[in-house]
């Protein structure tokens, strides 16, 4: 028996639900997906790994800034900050668009020697969040 219009109709329907409910997962759990990711960059940053940072960042981050800047701002928070204490989230939001879903988180992160707002941006794709964008704002960096 051949499908009918209707019948094909139908799976196309179907097709785009279950399309856009996987695109849908991303939002739902980007949040969840995202945040440990803060935790291993901590964890990264505090030892010294600034190459895994910049070589599991995504190719937008890679092309924001040269390789040196981003490792001399890395080195310049290790060293006028320290260690990271405790960080804890303030701000999130997750959006999608065409697909692509994007979270930012902030975060008051305190250090040994001073406080921060950072502010992570992380591509979600399935279960893996990846770093487009990192910012860092804090009076302690500057006047240490």
């Amino acid at each position: 028996m051949l499908p009918t219009r209707s019948m094909a109709g139908k799976s196309l329907l179907l097709l785009a639900v279950c399309a856009a409910l996987t695109g849908c997962g991303d939002t739902i759990h980007g949040k969840a997906i995202a945040e440990p990711q803060v935790a291993v960059f901590h964890q990264r940053l505090d030892g010294k790994r600034f190459e895994e940072i910049y070589t599991e960042a995504s190719d937008e981050f890679r092309a924001a800034a040269p390789k040196d800047k981003v490792f001399g701002l890395f080195s310049a928070i290790e060293r006028k900050l320290g260690a990271v204490k405790s960080s804890s989230n303030v701000n999130w939001n997750v959006s999608s668009f065409n697909l692509a879903t994007q979270v930012v988180l902030v975060q008051n992160t305190e250090f040994e020697h001073g406080k921060a707002t950072e502010t992570f941006t992380f591509h979600v794709s399935g279960a893996k969040a990846v770093l487009v964008g990192y910012n860092i704002n804090s009076l302690d960096m500057l006047t240490n």
